[in-house]
């Protein structure tokens, strides 16, 4: 457990740190008592390769192709073999998946739950037949909020909502109208983003909060539901979306609808959005992102795999999560704006061990 804490403190807070834009000293390189980085383990020759599957909520988006890069580079490293799978945001599609690998006998799965309040069974399914499971972001959610994954890595949802609404309240005002995309109950990452941002709205007694989502997604989805919503309440001044798609909809929307006025504080820091806060400039009205990071999330998420196999790594407690540090893109830091993907594991624990 030690080192896989030290592990997010030194990847994930050195990229944080970098994303903000600012210089501080650098984060001390761990080395193995050399100048060069330790030779990456290999699987032995006649060894049998480590068969992972990685399975996202909806691979085509952004920041799932970015959590896959940072698993496939980190598995690349550890001679693991990995197969990645498309479920396309649906849950009875993603167990069909799991159910698959089940039967295929893969060693191990990496998860982002399209549904974690009903996922618990097919996990521990999983796991009796010798799978190691590994859930990331959208967490499975069992009756007493804790995941049954052998290893959780995520973020901290709640903060990250806690942030994105003090954003939009120091750019719109404590009195401004904030229309939000309401969660989707399955989905953990958004009720605890949705629930943090609540929770900081209380400060601001006089703060309006609407909120719904549309019936379906996509950018498009979020285009119109944007519009239609700002054409019945011209009073909304800010916007906040709990992930990045609905995000740069609703940017496009507001473009669409000559309101540059309204302020959109937004999710995931995507290539994309970081695009359009350079094109704008200062100007830009999509004035915030929160960053997660997904490159590295991936990679972690391997790691984690690997402490389980090599080192017998388990959960101390079941809520137990491998936490990784938010970041904040804006139009100020766009231009040195750094969302990497996972290299090398940490060599050398004996700096950072607590």
């Amino acid at each position: 457990m030690k080192k896989l804490f030290a592990l997010i403190l030194i990847l994930v807070l050195t990229f944080s740190l970098a994303a903000c834009g600012s210089e501080p000293a650098p984060a001390p390189a761990p080395t193995d008592g050399g100048s060069e980085p330790a030779p990456a383990p290999t699987d032995g020759g006649s060894e049998k390769k480590i068969r992972v599957a990685a399975v996202p909520q909806y691979p085509p988006e952004e920041w799932a192709q970015t959590v896959l890069n940072g698993i496939r580079a980190a598995c690349a490293y550890y001679g693991y073999e990995v197969n990645d799978f498309d479920c396309n945001g649906e849950t009875d599609l993603q167990n069909n998946i799991l159910q698959d690998c089940i039967v295929q006998g893969y060693d191990a799965i990496i998860l982002q739950a399209c549904d974690g309040t009903s996922q618990g069974a097919i996990v521990k399914e999983a796991q009796d037949a010798g799978i190691i499971v590994v859930d990331f972001d959208c967490l499975i959610m069992q009756a007493d909020g804790t995941s049954n994954a052998n290893a959780s890595v995520k973020n901290n949802d709640t903060q990250g909502g806690a942030d994105g609404l003090e954003v939009l309240v120091k750019a719109c005002g404590e009195d401004a109208t904030i229309l939000y995309v309401q969660e989707n109950p399955g989905i953990g990452s958004g009720v605890y983003r949705n629930n943090g941002l609540r929770a900081a709205a209380e400060k601001y007694p006089n703060l309006k909060l609407l909120t719904s989502r549309p019936s379906e997604g996509g950018r498009a989805s979020y285009q119109a539901w944007v519009q239609d919503w700002i054409l019945s309440n011209p009073e909304i001044k800010g916007v906040f979306t709990y992930f990045g798609d609905a995000a740069i909809g609703s940017y496009y929307g507001c473009q669409e609808a000559g309101r540059q006025d309204i302020k959109i504080c937004g999710y995931d820091a995507t290539a994309e959005q970081v695009e359009i806060m350079k094109k704008d400039g200062k100007d830009c009205n999509l004035i915030a992102s929160v960053a997660l990071y997904p490159g590295v999330m991936g990679g972690v998420c391997v790691e984690a795999l690997h402490e389980i196999l090599e080192n017998g790594y388990e959960k101390a407690t079941p809520d137990e999560i491998v936490w990784m540090e938010n970041g904040m893109l804006t139009p100020d830091n766009a231009d040195t704006f750094v969302d990497s993907i996972w290299s090398e594991p940490v060599t050398d624990w004996s700096k950072f061990g607590k």
